[in-house]
């Protein structure tokens, strides 16, 4: 991924905004490092998603069975038969493979840096809303409603609020949502993974614990082969669940994050 952000589409230009939108391009450098840092934050919840919902690579058991068939290495004895047979399937099964991991990791580092954009970029909702905020605040010190009050009232609102990598919490909360709805459609599990990234995670990394991704929750237990130890969302119950290595317990004060 970081040969990834220093690619050209990634380079910042110069300051294109005017009027309203007067001062938001020129950020600090420190903004372009919180995207970074943001999207690898990120990339890791959304590659576990794909990996998820990416279908499993097959061995093509088929070619194998013709192999046997056709006799080409029966003359070694079985053992040198079947491994000479299996040579040419497990060549296409290991490049199938390697192409969905590679597919996976791309599709995860896209989405993180688009989220992580998104997420430093205030919309135009927001905006209106500090410009409504920069009139009134105008109104009560008394001061003219020009054009250039506005303007300038409305930029230092927004830049005093836009600080890191994040604009507000709920702007933020809510470009989570969009972006998760691509994934689950619409619904609670959209909101339930997007609060858990939003409000939850940076409570976990204030107290040194390790946010991951989603756990399912099936026949009565978490599923949690393969899990890392962590700390994970159940976007179908909207719970907060942390995994240990061996047994996987509800936080509750933390799912309690998530209301």
């Amino acid at each position: 991924m970081a040969k990834t952000l220093k690619r050209p589409m990634f380079r910042r230009g110069g300051t294109v905004n005017d009027g309203i939108m007067t001062g938001l391009t020129d950020r600090t450098q420190k903004s372009n490092g919180d995207i970074v840092g943001r999207a690898r934050e990120l990339t890791p919840g959304f590659s576990e998603l794909l990996s998820e919902f990416t279908p499993q690579t097959k061995l093509p058991l088929g070619q194998l069975g013709l192999n046997l068939i056709s006799g080409k290495f029966a003359g070694d004895g079985l053992l040198k038969n079947l491994a000479g047979s299996a040579q040419g399937p497990y060549a296409q099964f290991t490049k199938a493979d390697d192409a969905r991991e590679a597919a996976i990791r791309g599709g995860a580092a896209k989405l993180g840096i688009s989220q992580a954009m998104s997420e430093a970029k205030p919309d135009k909702t927001s905006v209106l809303a500090a410009e409504k905020k920069a009139k009134i605040l105008l109104r009560n010190e008394g001061k003219e409603l020009t054009s250039e009050n506005i303007i300038k009232k409305t930029s230092e609102i927004i830049q005093s609020e836009m600080r890191g990598k994040t604009y507000g919490a709920e702007a933020n909360l809510e470009r989570a949502i969009s972006s998760y709805r691509s994934i689950y459609g619409e619904g609670s599990k959209a909101y339930n993974h997007a609060a858990f990234d939003t409000k939850v995670a940076p409570a976990l990394r204030a107290v040194g614990k390790n946010p991951r991704a989603n756990i399912k929750f099936k026949d009565g237990k978490y599923k949690t082969k393969g899990k890392s130890p962590g700390v994970y969302i159940d976007v179908e119950n909207g719970k907060v669940i942390e995994f240990d290595g061996n047994v996987a317990v509800e936080l509750k004060e933390y799912s309690a994050l998530l209301r």
